[in-house]
């Protein structure tokens, strides 16, 4: 089998993957927040999307942000979830919480 072929079949498989992704993502996407948080929790929900539970305390959290080329990044939230994607170059594929707390919700750039 040629490269060709072996290229456009990676190519399709590949378009088959993002568009099931982006489905979930959209279904998710269409709910209102507190639904969301209960179906997926809090942390890192997927979709370059992050939700901080904070039990009413309104507290801050620091996060290390990882994009599909393993670099790191770090970004402020607060309470609920907040899109990590909009402010980051390349997709997003994890988010957690490295022990920085008290901070400005926000992009504070490369780690």
């Amino acid at each position: 089998m040629s490269i060709s072929m072996h290229l456009q079949r990676a190519s399709v498989i590949g378009a088959i993957v993002v568009s099931l992704g982006c489905s979930a993502a959209m279904e998710a996407a269409a709910l209102p927040e507190p639904e969301r948080v209960e179906i997926a929790g809090c942390g890192y929900i997927g979709g370059g999307e992050y939700t901080h539970c904070d039990n009413g305390s309104g507290s801050t959290v620091m996060l290390d942000v990882q994009d599909i080329f393993f670099n790191l990044y770090h970004y402020c939230v607060g309470p609920g979830t907040t899109n990590l994607q909009s402010v980051i170059r390349w997709r997003v594929i994890g988010a957690w919480w490295n022990g920085g707390v008290g901070c400005g919700p926000g992009y504070y750039g490369p780690a």
